[in-house]
């Protein structure tokens, strides 16, 4: 992750040298991220751990769920005919859920437990997102972090026809009861492309992908297991608004 920010900065500093003589200008973007996650879930074991405990831990597997948010962009644009870069801060909310589903026996009846429960974060998202830019299409390599405002568990467990639900809210006081580390770092690519409207006015239509990682839902559990780790590959559509100096007049 630290190689990654290192690469992205020479990158982004070495363009804006090479474009120091350029058409410069400010630029921010209201930007509306709308698409799908693809959860991810796996469990490390301490060496106390024996082999009853593994075989007995219950398995997970990940399954979809629903992202969505918004972003405020800010930042420097430098332009050199119809190329251009931008080094922008993203700041912005975001409504990450992961989903996990599970299959158990009940210990008096021996039938089965099917259940499936979501994690839902509400989160601060802070970030970088360099953009490379050709005409009216752009490019981007985002790196941050997100952090959790409050996160909401909700689970279905269903057994013989029968469903049961619970559901849990946690404050950012409550959450280490759940989540040993709670903070989530993300890297997304987005591209996008623009329809000015004014010289200094477009609105944006594009696609994302990317990842979060850095969860451990380990909570209390700190003896048998080294880490639960949960993550996602995220997909999906943006929609915006860009403000600032026309891009290519």
């Amino acid at each position: 992750m630290k190689k990654l920010k290192v690469f992205a900065i020479l990158v982004c500093t070495l363009l804006f040298s090479k474009l120091s003589f350029a058409e410069s200008g400010w630029q921010f973007n209201i930007m509306v991220p709308i698409g799908a996650s693809f959860s991810f879930y796996n469990v490390h074991f301490s060496s106390q751990a024996t082999a009853d405990y593994m075989n007995n831990y219950q398995k997970r597997t990940g399954t979809i769920g629903f992202d969505a948010g918004v972003n405020l962009q800010g930042g420097y644009i430098v332009t050199d005919g119809d190329k251009g870069i931008s080094l922008l801060l993203d700041l912005g909310y975001s409504h990450d859920s992961f989903g996990l589903t599970s299959t158990s026996k009940d210990v008096n009846t021996q039938e089965d437990i099917k259940t499936k429960e979501y994690y839902t974060f509400e989160n601060l998202s802070i970030g970088i997102l360099p953009k490379f830019h050709y005409k009216e299409f752009a490019f981007g390599l985002g790196l941050g972090v997100k952090l959790p405002l409050y996160l909401t568990h909700s689970a279905e467990f269903t057994i013989d026809n029968t469903t049961t639900k619970t559901y849990g809210y946690y404050n950012t006081s409550k959450i280490n009861s759940v989540l040993k580390n709670s903070v989530i770092t993300y890297v997304k690519l987005t591209f996008d492309y623009s329809f000015n409207v004014h010289d200094d006015i477009a609105l944006l239509l594009g696609v994302y992908v990317g990842t979060d990682f850095g969860l451990d839902l380990r909570g209390s559990e700190l003896v048998m297991v080294d880490s639960r780790d949960l993550a996602s590959f995220d997909l999906g559509v943006l929609l915006g608004v860009k403000f600032g100096e026309g891009l290519f007049d």
